[in-house]
């Protein structure tokens, strides 16, 4: 499974990678997780397709707006939105997102979206 994963933070980002590939591991399923350092970097290496799920963690307006896009771009990517209050929650639900999470992450809230995403609970 390839996951990209666009965090707050370059330490986030890499939080999130190794907490995905872990999970992943323990379900006995092989993940690819690349981090993007920002959003710019990840539309350029973004095309319909390429990866099955997308952690952006971007945060407020521009994080659903980045939801939003890959909805319309890619809609079999599944998209779990990551922001600092539940302002974005019920938009992100209208635009159909896999999962939304709030910081401060944790390895076990991320680690039971990543098990949403494989339908296992």
């Amino acid at each position: 499974m390839r996951f990209a994963v666009c965090g707050g933070s370059p330490n986030e980002t890499r939080e999130l990678c190794d907490w995905i590939g872990r999970c992943c591991a323990q379900e006995g399923l092989a993940a690819e997780c690349l981090p993007f350092k920002n959003l710019e970097e990840f539309w350029a290496a973004f095309w319909p397709g390429r990866f099955q799920t997308v952690f952006v963690g971007a945060g407020g307006a521009q994080g659903f707006l980045t939801a939003r896009r890959l909805r319309e771009e890619d809609r079999a990517c599944q998209v779990v939105l990551i922001d600092d209050s539940e302002r974005y929650i019920m938009h992100s639900y209208r635009i159909h997102t896999a999962g939304f999470v709030v910081r401060p992450l944790s390895r076990g809230r991320v680690e039971q979206c990543v098990r949403r995403l494989l339908c296992r609970p």
